[in-house]
C-alpha cells in the first residue's frame, strides 16, 4: 500500500492501516525493512486496535481467534462504507482496484451517473434511470 500511498493522496483520499496488534508490535514492523519481513516507514497511520472494537463494528474480526481478517474499506466524503473488500488471511487486496474503485466512487459523487463493471476514468458511465441503464446497455451490449 505505501507504494501507492501517493497516488490515494492525490485523489484527496487519506490512506490508513487498523491492526489487532499492539504499538510495539507496529514500532517493530516499522523499524524492519520490507526486506526483512517488516513493513519499513511507511508513509501513513499504522492503527492499533488492540481492543479490537474497530475490527468488529467493521466486521472483520474473528473473535474466537483474536486475528482480524484483511480488509480494505473505502469511506464517501460523509464517511459513509461505499465499498468493502475482506479476504481471508492467505488472500492479498488489489491496490490497483482499490484505486479504480475510488475513482468510480468520486466519478459518481460529482457527476451522479453510476459506473458500471470495470469502469475506468474517462469512459461513459450510466444515467441512474432504468433508461439511462437501457440506454448504457444498448451501446455496450457487444
Amino acid at each position: 500500500m505505501d507504494k501507492a500511498a501517493d497516488k490515494f493522496r492525490e485523489k484527496n483520499c487519506e490512506v490508513l492501516a487498523i491492526s489487532v496488534d499492539s504499538p510495539f508490535t507496529h514500532y517493530a514492523w516499522r523499524q524492519t525493512p520490507v526486506e526483512e519481513g517488516g513493513v519499513g516507514k511507511i508513509s501513513y497511520p499504522l492503527v492499533s486496535d488492540l481492543t479490537k472494537k474497530i475490527s468488529l463494528s467493521y466486521g472483520v474480526l474473528l473473535e474466537d481467534e483474536g486475528i482480524a481478517l484483511r480488509g480494505l474499506f473505502l469511506l464517501d466524503k460523509d464517511g459513509v462504507v461505499r465499498h468493502q473488500l475482506v479476504n481471508d488471511l492467505p488472500l492479498g487486496r488489489n491496490i490497483d482496484e482499490a484505486l479504480r474503485i475510488l475513482e468510480a466512487l468520486q466519478f459518481h459523487e460529482a457527476q451522479g451517473e453510476v459506473c458500471p463493471a470495470n469502469w475506468r476514468p474517462g469512459e461513459e458511465a450510466m444515467k441512474p434511470t432504468a433508461e439511462g441503464v437501457k440506454e448504457y446497455l444498448s451501446k455496450h451490449a457487444k
